[in-house]
């Protein structure tokens, strides 16, 4: 059975809180928060009328070279079922993905010896009553894995911050160390 990273964090966070005696990787590492998204953006989905055309496009270019080389019972079968699968492109819902949120307090954790301008090593969010706690940036005990995916933790001063999505790598637009 494969644990979730949910299910993985709590039972970390449980660990971490009940048992006193197991060797932790302590790691005083610098941070910043700020505000993005946890998680990428879907690419754009397109519409409905872009994926029927989508689809009787290349319906038409496998029925155009079929033409050529295989028998006509064949070929109009192939068109016929090009045309139904742009029929139900055409008709078919919207995009069921649901878009990320794009706003939501996000901790970007560094290297413990990060130089000015490195890029984070894992970004994860936070409650939105943590990022008014733990200020713009500062020093914290890392407990845990610093990684994408892993199960991390962050002790500034007695509190505790745990990381509420999985963490995930630094992307373009995540502050780099040291910058304003």
């Amino acid at each position: 059975m494969e644990l979730r990273w949910e299910d993985r964090q709590r039972a970390f966070q449980a660990k971490v809180i009940a048992d006193n005696d197991i060797p932790l990787d302590l790691d005083v590492r610098p941070y910043r928060t700020f505000v993005g998204a946890a998680t990428g953006q879907p690419p754009p989905a397109g519409s409905r009328f872009e994926r029927a055309m989508l689809v009787l496009i290349g319906g038409a270019v496998i029925t155009g070279v079929l033409v050529l080389f295989a028998p006509r019972p064949l070929v109009a079968l192939v068109a016929g079922l090009a045309g139904g699968m742009a029929v139900f492109a055409g008709l078919a819902g919207p995009d069921p993905r649901t878009p990320h949120v794009t706003h939501e307090p996000l901790v970007a954790l560094y290297a413990a010896q990060a130089s000015v301008g490195e890029a984070p090593e894992c970004v994860t969010a936070i409650a939105a009553d943590e990022i008014d706690r733990l200020g713009t940036e500062g020093f914290g005990t890392v407990v845990g894995t610093v990684r994408p995916g892993g199960t991390v933790g962050l002790f500034v001063d007695e509190y505790l911050v745990w990381a509420r999505t999985p963490p995930r790598g630094s992307r373009k637009g995540d502050p780099a160390f040291g910058e304003l």
